[in-house]
């Protein structure tokens, strides 16, 4: 936000000068020398020249379960199959590569409204194909979050058990019956030892891996690299799950897993963390000999670049499998880590250019008041010019030689992605999966009726008798389509779903997931309420039938989740048509 330029003979001129200062925040040189225009910088940021990686690490944070995107966005992102496809190329293509993910892997969270808790066989179903699926793209370890814990810890110890890498969270431990924790032996533990492998010569059964571990080494090309988990597993009301016992904090149990990272040959430590800013940074700068922190738990959209606490470098990969981060490591010495990225500089040169345009707009208005010395000016001149030359000087790469350097970028998965054929086919048989199974179980679930003397839902097709242009308009409008658009995908009873593309749902005398009959598509009541009694008597029951709806009967699904260019005095303006909200023409 700019700030206004002293005030004109209210104050004293000192007072003026004094306010310069401290807005502009100077406190550099006081020196009055005449500014000089500076050459101008480059319109590219420029890539440092470096040799091929030693390492590339393929970055997931908050996947909630999310297979797919809503498709209602305007440009949907994300999609587990354009993951697939996208890191198989990135494997190809580059240096050995590890795929890791920190944060709520399977599930969100969000309730369906579904009586007794049976969304929850949705989920679960969902959940045992995405671990096929990572299992099938090489994901090589990921520490959870605590909507993990959402369907209990024994639904949780089932995932962790049938996953094809491992779930990591030092400190934490299970008690699936809910009974408290024994402290466990950490010699007799197999799972604590990461290089352990069951004796090839016993004649009893391996057992089975262990939900929970602390860490895992992967190796790398010519790299031996170590991962811990690190997760809060609190929810939001400061309640752990039932059967979790944390025994031990954050940075205490991280310092013990690196120290036998280290001790097993690790030569370079990632950390998996869910948790706030602030975890991340007391991990970051609380663990020594920690390269790189994975940080889950933020659930945003906007990506942003690395950042470095404590001679650590800490990435997020925003939320829902919208994209990846791609971290290429250089491994040139000991200590500290160079931050080659592109993206780094451009952000670094974007906000750099909003203090350059603020502080033009200041000085301009300062030219014009007399009260304000040219000393001072020339000092706020003096500052443009330094802000100018950073700006110049962030295009160019910093110097890397003998230095360990990480180039980081960011990959949305957009819609025009390639896609993998397998993954989709696995996706396409999920879906078909859950329709037919919630067809079925929630073939009994019947919207609870009206109450007495309250209208209840009739049908867009009720409405065509009277309004005839009106409804032959929204036929043709995405509202009136709604609901095909889901049975073309096996969707017309997907929980997640279902509700923004039927009319009443949910609603006393509506819809359920099943018990839609003539509410299919958003219909007329949708947006004008429940319409019995005005059938009934259209003239004396007219109160009942809302002429103007408000907004917020549009918020519930056009939502920043699922429509996210929602503006409503626009969208309002498009269902204005002949018949509706302007005088019906003759056919």
């Amino acid at each position: 936000m700019g700030h206004a330029p002293p005030r004109r003979r209210l104050v004293p001129a000192y007072f003026g000068v004094a306010l310069l200062v401290l807005l502009t925040g100077s406190g550099g040189s006081c020196s009055e020398e005449e500014h000089r225009p500076t050459t101008p910088e480059p319109d590219t940021v420029r890539e440092a020249q470096l040799p091929a990686p030693d390492l590339r690490l393929l970055v997931i944070t908050d996947l909630s379960g999310y297979l797919e995107p809503c498709g209602c966005t305007s440009r949907p992102l994300g999609g587990i199959d354009r993951m697939a496809a996208r890191v198989e190329a990135l494997r190809d293509d580059g240096p050995p590569a590890l795929l890791v993910a920190a944060g709520d892997l399977y599930f969100h969270g969000a309730p369906h409204g579904a009586e007794d808790g049976r969304a929850a066989d949705q989920e679960r179903m969902t959940a045992a194909t995405l671990n096929e699926i990572l299992e099938r793209i090489g994901l090589d370890a990921a520490a959870p979050g605590p909507h993990d814990f959402a369907y209990g810890t024994d639904t949780f110890t089932d995932l962790a058990t049938d996953a094809g890498f491992p779930l990591l969270a030092a400190g934490v431990e299970l008690t699936p019956d809910g009974s408290p924790a024994s402290d466990p032996d950490p010699a007799s533990d197999p799972a604590s030892d990461p290089a352990s492998d069951p004796d090839p010569d016993s004649d009893s059964d391996p057992e089975p891996a262990a939900p929970l571990v602390a860490t895992t080494l992967r190796r790398a090309g010519d790299v031996q690299v170590g991962l811990l988990g690190l997760s809060d597993l609190q929810r939001r009301d400061g309640t752990l799950p039932d059967g979790v016992r944390v025994t031990a904090e954050l940075r205490e149990a991280g310092r013990t897993a690196v120290a036998e990272l280290r001790e097993a040959g690790a030569e370079v430590i990632v950390a998996l963390v869910h948790g706030d800013r602030r975890a991340a940074r007391r991990v970051a700068t609380g663990i020594e000999h920690l390269d790189f922190v994975v940080h889950g738990g933020l659930d945003r959209a906007e990506v942003d670049p690395p950042s470095t606490a404590g001679g650590t470098v800490i990435v997020n990969a925003g939320r829902q499998g919208q994209g990846l981060v791609v971290v290429d490591v250089h491994r040139r010495g000991d200590g500290g880590w160079t931050d080659a990225s592109v993206w780094t500089r451009r952000s670094q040169r974007a906000h750099v250019d909003e203090q350059i345009a603020e502080l033009r707009e200041r000085i301009a208005e300062w030219e014009e008041d007399p009260e304000v010395a040219e000393a001072d000016l020339n000092r706020q001149r003096d500052r443009l010019g330094r802000l100018e030359r950073e700006k110049r000087d962030l295009a160019a790469p910093p110097e890397v030689e003998a230095r360990n350097v990480f180039v980081a970028r960011y990959e949305e998965l957009a819609p025009e992605a390639e896609r993998a054929g397998a993954i989709s086919a696995l996706m396409d048989r999920l879906d078909r999966r859950v329709n037919e199974h919630n067809r079925e179980l929630f073939a009994d679930w019947e919207p609870e009726p009206a109450p007495e003397g309250q209208p209840h839902y009739v049908g867009s097709q009720t409405c065509a008798g009277c309004h005839g242009p009106a409804v032959r308009w929204w036929r043709g409008t995405p509202h009136g389509r709604a609901y095909a658009t889901l049975e073309d995908r096996h969707k017309n009873y997907n929980l997640s779903c279902v509700g923004c593309h039927v009319t009443g749902y949910l609603e006393p005398g509506g819809s359920t997931v099943t018990h839609v009959e003539n509410l299919q598509d958003v219909g007329c009541e949708t947006c004008h309420g429940p319409a019995s009694m005005h059938v009934q008597d259209p003239d004396g029951a007219a109160v009942n039938v809302r002429r103007d709806p408000p907004e917020r009967l549009c918020r519930g699904c056009h939502n920043p989740e699922h429509s996210d260019t929602f503006h409503f005095p626009t969208y309002r303006r498009l269902l204005i048509a002949p018949g509706h909200g302007e005088p019906a023409t003759s056919d």
